[in-house]
């Protein structure tokens, strides 16, 4: 049985529509695709560069990657490097905490060291917050657009209303 490869496989040897760029430390041609009437792939299009007058720079927001230094405007508009626009909906360090000294409170007391008195005070004042904030909640989630479609939809009567408002508000107030 004779062991022979195909020559377009040995190393050293340059395969046809391969990059033609000699990897020194593999000791064999690069195994990329170069595109059609290119002779190199883009990773060693630099390699090129006595041959073409065009520069290839690192991407200055992934340098994991290079660019033609006349292209970069275009690359940096469509670059899946590049940040992405947030949603609508997105407001930064929304869940970050107390980011200032004086919001922090200057003593922290223990409940059982309150009196009967304090208690119901700030148990009084929580409800009154409680109550704001889900009358808030119940405001903009019943402006949205999606939901408002569907309760003033006739065809759904009272009894479907009641139950889309109780529905939304259980699913949004029970992350809380």
């Amino acid at each position: 049985m004779e062991d022979r490869a195909p020559a377009s496989h040995a190393p050293g040897f340059l395969a046809e529509g391969r990059c033609s760029y000699f990897v020194e430390k593999k000791k064999r041609f690069c195994r990329m695709v170069a595109a059609a009437g290119k002779r190199f792939c883009g990773e060693h299009a630099g390699a090129a560069e006595e041959e073409n007058s065009r520069k290839r720079i690192l991407c200055p927001l992934d340098p994991k990657h290079t660019v033609y230094e006349d292209q970069l405007a275009k690359h940096l508009k469509k670059c899946n490097s590049r940040e992405k626009p947030k949603p609508d909906f997105f407001i930064q360090d929304i869940n970050a905490g107390l980011t200032d000294e004086m919001e922090i409170p200057e003593q922290l007391v223990p409940f059982s060291s309150l009196s009967e008195e304090q208690l119901e005070n700030l148990i009084r004042k929580l409800r009154k917050a409680s109550e704001g904030l889900n009358s808030m909640l119940e405001d903009h989630i019943m402006s949205h657009p999606a939901l408002n479609d569907a309760l003033n939809d006739p065809k759904n009567g009272d009894c479907a209303v009641k139950h889309l408002k109780q529905q939304m508000l259980k699913t949004f107030t029970s992350s809380w």
